[in-house]
C-alpha cells in the first residue's frame, strides 16, 4: 500500500461555500472534505459563509470547520437569512487570494477538480472556468436516464461559444466555477436576482471583458433533491427571467425577437408541473446543447 500523501496547497486559491439552515449536516461534511482534504491541489483557505441562524447539527459542522478539521478556514456569518447573492457577496470581501472557487454544501467535488481548473485558467489566461457535473441523488447514487446513462450536465467550452450560449441559458454551472476575484469585482459582484444571481454575474463579467471557458470534464457530483425542480417554477423566478432578458437586451447581448422567444419558453417552463420540468430540462436544454 502506498503511503498517504498530503495534498499540495495553493495559497492563491480560496474555496467559498455557503451554508444555511436547509443544508444536511452529513452532506455538508462530505462537501467540505471533498473540496479541501480530498483534493490533489487543496485551497489555501476555506471561506464558509453562513446565511442566517443554523440548527444544532449544522452548528456542529461549523465548530469542526473552526477547529481546523478541513484545513485553514474562516467563517463569515449573516445574523439573519439574506439569500445566496448577498451571502456570497459579503463573504467575498473576506477573500484575500487572487482566485476563488465556488462549492455548495450538498455537492461533491472530485479530487482532481482544482488541479484541472487551475491549469486551464492559467494556461488559457481565463478569468472564469467551469466544468461538467454529474447528477447524484440524496443517497449519492448516480441519476440515470431512461437509457441507463449517467445524467451529465454539460456547457459550451470556448469563450466564443459561451458568449453565444449566454443569450439563451446560463453558460456555467455555479457549483463548478473557479474565478479571478478581480474579474468578479470589476463586474460588480453578486446581485440579488433570485435563483439567477450566477447568470446575472456571468453576463456582467462578459460585458466587462472577462475571458471565459469550461473544461470537458465531470469535476462535480451535483446532488438533486426531490425539491430541486419544484424550486425552478413560480412567479418569482419568472420575474428574474424578465430581469435577465431586459439586462441582456439593454447591453446588446440579445435581440428583441430572441428575448421574446426566451421569455415565452420560460413562462411555459415555470408553470408546468415539477416532474415534467425535469424531463423538459434534459430533453430541451441539455440535449439541445449537444446538437
Amino acid at each position: 500500500m502506498s503511503p498517504h500523501r498530503e495534498p499540495e496547497v495553493d495559497t492563491d486559491l480560496t474555496v467559498l461555500m455557503p451554508l444555511w439552515k436547509g443544508d444536511d449536516p452529513d452532506h455538508a461534511r462530505e462537501a467540505l472534505a471533498s473540496a479541501t482534504l480530498h483534493q490533489t491541489v487543496a485551497p489555501g483557505l476555506l471561506l464558509l459563509a453562513i446565511d442566517g441562524p443554523l440548527p444544532q447539527g449544522l452548528e456542529e459542522v461549523v465548530s469542526e470547520v473552526l477547529d481546523g478539521d478541513y484545513g485553514r478556514a474562516r467563517v463569515v456569518r449573516n445574523k439573519r437569512h439574506c439569500g445566496l447573492a448577498r451571502t456570497l457577496d459579503s463573504a467575498l470581501a473576506h477573500c484575500e487570494s487572487a482566485l476563488v472557487a465556488r462549492a455548495d454544501a450538498d455537492d461533491v467535488s472530485r479530487p482532481e477538480r482544482f488541479a484541472v481548473q487551475l491549469s486551464a485558467l492559467r494556461d488559457g489566461d481565463l478569468d472564469i472556468v467551469g466544468a461538467y457535473m454529474r447528477e447524484i441523488d440524496e443517497r449519492s447514487r448516480p441519476r440515470r436516464s431512461e437509457d441507463g446513462e449517467d445524467l451529465i450536465r454539460r456547457r459550451p467550452l470556448a469563450h466564443e461559444e459561451i458568449a453565444r450560449y449566454m443569450r439563451d441559458h446560463s453558460p456555467f454551472h455555479h457549483p463548478t466555477v473557479l474565478m479571478r476575484v478581480s474579474a468578479v469585482q470589476k463586474a460588480g459582484g453578486y446581485r440579488d436576482v433570485p435563483l439567477m444571481e450566477d447568470y446575472d454575474l456571468w453576463h456582467r463579467m462578459l460585458r466587462s471583458g472577462a475571458r471565459m471557458g469550461n473544461v470537458p470534464d465531470v469535476l462535480v457530483e451535483y446532488r438533486v433533491s426531490a425539491n430541486l425542480y419544484r424550486r425552478r417554477g413560480g412567479l418569482t423566478l419568472f420575474v428574474s427571467d424578465v430581469r435577465m432578458q431586459f439586462a441582456m437586451l439593454k447591453s446588446g447581448t440579445t435581440s428583441v425577437s430572441r428575448a421574446v422567444r426566451n421569455l415565452f419558453g420560460r413562462a411555459v417552463y415555470r408553470t408546468i408541473p415539477a416532474a415534467v420540468r425535469d424531463r423538459v430540462y434534459w430533453r430541451v436544454i441539455e440535449r439541445g446543447l449537444m446538437r
